[in-house]
C-alpha cells in the first residue's frame, strides 16, 4: 500500500481514537446519551415494534411528533425510498440505504421492525463524537485548560436543542457531527499552518453537503480560511470546489427525475381520480348531505389556511423561492425561537410541531427566561470581541452568517428555526470560550457554570418528563 494512502487511513482513524484525557468524560457523556435514547425508544417501543411494514407511513407521521423533526429517517430505514427533497439532501437516502439493509436483515431474523435501534446506533455515535470534537475544539484550538474545555462543552449540550439532538432520529444530529469534525480539522490546519488539501475538502464536501446541501458552503469556507489566497489556485478550485459541486448537483438532478418525479406524477394522477370520484359523489348527495359535506370542507380549508399563515408568504410560489418567507416577524423569531427555544425549552406547547398545533411564537412564562437568554448571548458577544483576531473564530462566525442569511434573510425554515440549531448553536459556546481563555476570571467561569447547571436542570427535567410520559397509540 502506498505510504501516502497509509498515512491518510491512519489520520482518519486517529480522528476517532479517544485520547486519555477524553475517555472519562466521553464515558459519562455516552452514558447520558444512551439513557436518553433508551427512554425515547421505550416511549414508542410497543407502537413501532410491530411485525410487517403495512401501516408505518401512517404510524410514523401521526405519532412521531418531536418538535418539527420529520420521521423520514424511520420511514426510509423501514421501507427504503427517496423521501427527502433531493436538491436539499442529495445523498441522504443513499447514506441510509445500508441501514435499511441492516434493518431488513434484523427484521428477517427477529420478525419485528428494529428501526428505532438501528437509527439509535447512528444517533448515539454521532452525538458522542459531536461532544468529543467540540471538546477538542475548546481544548486544542481555542486553547482552554482541560476543566474549562469540559465546562464549555457541557455548556453547549445543556442548551435545549443540542440536548434534544442526542435523541432526534433525523439528519440534524449527523450534520452537527460532520460540521464539528470539519471545524476541528480546519482548526488544526490553522493552528499548525497546514494546508487544507483538495481531497480533504472534496471528501468532506461530498459527505457533508450530501446530507444537507447548505452545509457544503461551510466546507468551502473552511478551505478559504485555512488556505486563504491558495484557495483560489486553479487546481484547488477545480478539484475541491467545481468538480464535487457538479457531481453532487448532477446526482441530485438524476435522483429527482429517477425517484421523485415519477412518484409525484403518480400521486397527482391518484389525486385527479380521487377528485373526480368526489365530484360524482357530491352530485348524487341530498341537500342535507351536501350541506354537511361543504361544512366539513370549509373546516378543512380553514385548518390549511392557518397552517399556511404559519409558513409565511414566500417570495415566489414556485421553484426554490417557494421555501422562502418574507412575512414572519424576524425580531420576534430571534428572541422567542432562534435564541429562545434553541437554548431554553418553552414549557407551554412543549416539543409540539408548529405545522400541527404549536403557535408560531410561544412566550416564556417568566422574565427570568429572557434574562438567561440575554446572558448567554452577552457572553458570546464578549467572546467575539476577545477572539476577534482568531482566524478560526471568524470561520465559525462566517458559517453562522450563512445560516442566519438562510433563515432570517431568506426565511427558509423560519417558522421552526429552532430545529436547525444543531447546524449553528454550538458556535455560541465556542465564542464564549475565547472570553474564558482571555480573561481567566473566576466571574466568567462562575457565570458559565451557573448557566450550565441551570440549563441542564431546566431542560433536562422537561425532556425527561416528556420521555417518561406514555402516549396513546392510534393502533
Amino acid at each position: 500500500m502506498n505510504a501516502g494512502v497509509r498515512k491518510m487511513i491512519t489520520d482518519v482513524f486517529g480522528l476517532f481514537r479517544l485520547k486519555p484525557e477524553e475517555r472519562v468524560q466521553a464515558a459519562v457523556a455516552l452514558t447520558v446519551i444512551v439513557v436518553l435514547n433508551a427512554l425515547f425508544i421505550f416511549r414508542l417501543h410497543e407502537l413501532f415494534l410491530q411485525p410487517g411494514f403495512g401501516p408505518y407511513w401512517k404510524v410514523f407521521e401521526r405519532e412521531l411528533h418531536l418538535s418539527g423533526y420529520d420521521p423520514y429517517t424511520y420511514l426510509t430505514v423501514t421501507d427504503w425510498d427517496v423521501v427527502y427533497e433531493a436538491h436539499r439532501h442529495p445523498l441522504l437516502a443513499f447514506f441510509i440505504w445500508p441501514l435499511w439493509l441492516l434493518n431488513q436483515g434484523l427484521t428477517w431474523v427477529l420478525g419485528v421492525n428494529c428501526v428505532q435501534y438501528v437509527v439509535a446506533l447512528v444517533v448515539i455515535t454521532s452525538s458522542l463524537y459531536s461532544y468529543v470534537f467540540l471538546y477538542r475544539i475548546h481544548r486544542e484550538i481555542v486553547g482552554l485548560r482541560r476543566d474549562d474545555a469540559t465546562l464549555l462543552t457541557m455548556f453547549a449540550f445543556s442548551m435545549a436543542y443540542l440536548l434534544l439532538s442526542v435523541i432526534v432520529p433525523d439528519h440534524f444530529t449527523v450534520s452537527m457531527f460532520l460540521l464539528l469534525m470539519t471545524f476541528y480539522i480546519s482548526g488544526i490546519c490553522i493552528r499548525k499552518a497546514r494546508e487544507f488539501r483538495w481531497w480533504q475538502s472534496a471528501v468532506l464536501f461530498f459527505i457533508t453537503a450530501g446530507v444537507t446541501l447548505s452545509n457544503g458552503i461551510k466546507v468551502f469556507l473552511s478551505g478559504f480560511f485555512v488556505n486563504r489566497r491558495d484557495f483560489f489556485r486553479p487546481k484547488y478550485l477545480l478539484l475541491a470546489v467545481l468538480l464535487p459541486s457538479a457531481l453532487l448537483w448532477g446526482t441530485a438532478v438524476w435522483q429527482h427525475y429517477t425517484f421523485v418525479e415519477p412518484r409525484q406524477q403518480a400521486r397527482e394522477k391518484v389525486e385527479r381520480l380521487k377528485s373526480e370520484r368526489v365530484k360524482e359523489r357530491v352530485a348524487k348527495m341530498s341537500p342535507e348531505e351536501r350541506a354537511r359535506y361543504e361544512a366539513k370542507k370549509a373546516r378543512r380549508e380553514a385548518v390549511l389556511r392557518r397552517q399556511a399563515e404559519k409558513t409565511g408568504k414566500p417570495m415566489e410560489d414556485h421553484g426554490y423561492l417557494k421555501w422562502t418567507d418574507i412575512s414572519t416577524s424576524r425580531w420576534q423569531t430571534v428572541y422567542e425561537n432562534l435564541l429562545g427555544e434553541t437554548i431554553q425549552f418553552h414549557r407551554r406547547h412543549f416539543l409540539e410541531d408548529t405545522l400541527v398545533g404549536r403557535p408560531l411564537f410561544v412566550p416564556y412564562l417568566s422574565v427570568f427566561s429572557y434574562v438567561i437568554e440575554a446572558l448567554v448571548v452577552l457572553l458570546a458577544l464578549m467572546g467575539v470581541w476577545y477572539g476577534r483576531r482568531s482566524r478560526f473564530l471568524w470561520l465559525c462566525l462566517s458559517c453562522l452568517a450563512i445560516d442566519m442569511g438562510i433563515h432570517l434573510v431568506l426565511g427558509f425554515g423560519i417558522n421552526e428555526v429552532f430545529i436547525m440549531a444543531p447546524h449553528f448553536l454550538f458556535i455560541l459556546p465556542i465564542a464564549t470560550a475565547y472570553l474564558l481563555r482571555e480573561t481567566r476570571g473566576h466571574a466568567v467561569r462562575l457565570a458559565v457554570t451557573a448557566l450550565t447547571a441551570y440549563l441542564f436542570t431546566y431542560n433536562g427535567v422537561l425532556l425527561t418528563y416528556f420521555l417518561l410520559t406514555p402516549i396513546k397509540s392510534i393502533l
